[in-house]
């Protein structure tokens, strides 16, 4: 489960990265946003992405789970940050942000959780 987890992560990261730092005017419109980032600030936020996915997919590819939680620390900061960035900006952008971050976040916390306590 840690891998489909973390499969699913590299996967928005990656495939997110793309689009913001090669097509930010596509995937801007993709999330409906409503605020105006420029040509720059996305490109620079995909490039980000990317990198964090290949992180992720080098973790996947060498079963190292060790860095689990951190994933896990990491999103949930990223999470808090986007709410507060949601409020300030109004922005569904972070919405559907806010979306695709959970529905890998949840899981993992259960499987995190779930591992904790079979191996206790």
């Amino acid at each position: 489960m840690k891998k489909i987890t973390l499969i699913y992560l590299a996967a928005y990261l990656t495939i997110g990265g793309i689009g913001f730092g090669f097509f930010p005017s596509f995937a801007i419109k993709i999330f409906m946003s409503t605020g105006d980032y420029g040509d720059v600030m996305p490109r620079m936020v995909g490039m980000f992405m990317i990198v964090l996915g290949l992180l992720i997919i080098t973790i996947v590819k060498n079963e190292d789970y060790k860095y689990y939680l951190p994933t896990i620390i990491a999103r949930t900061f990223i999470l808090v940050f986007m709410v507060y960035l949601y409020f300030i900006t109004d922005d569904i952008l972070f919405i559907f942000l806010i979306v695709i971050v959970s529905l890998g976040l949840l899981p993992s916390i259960f499987v995190y959780l779930k591992d904790k306590t079979v191996g206790a």
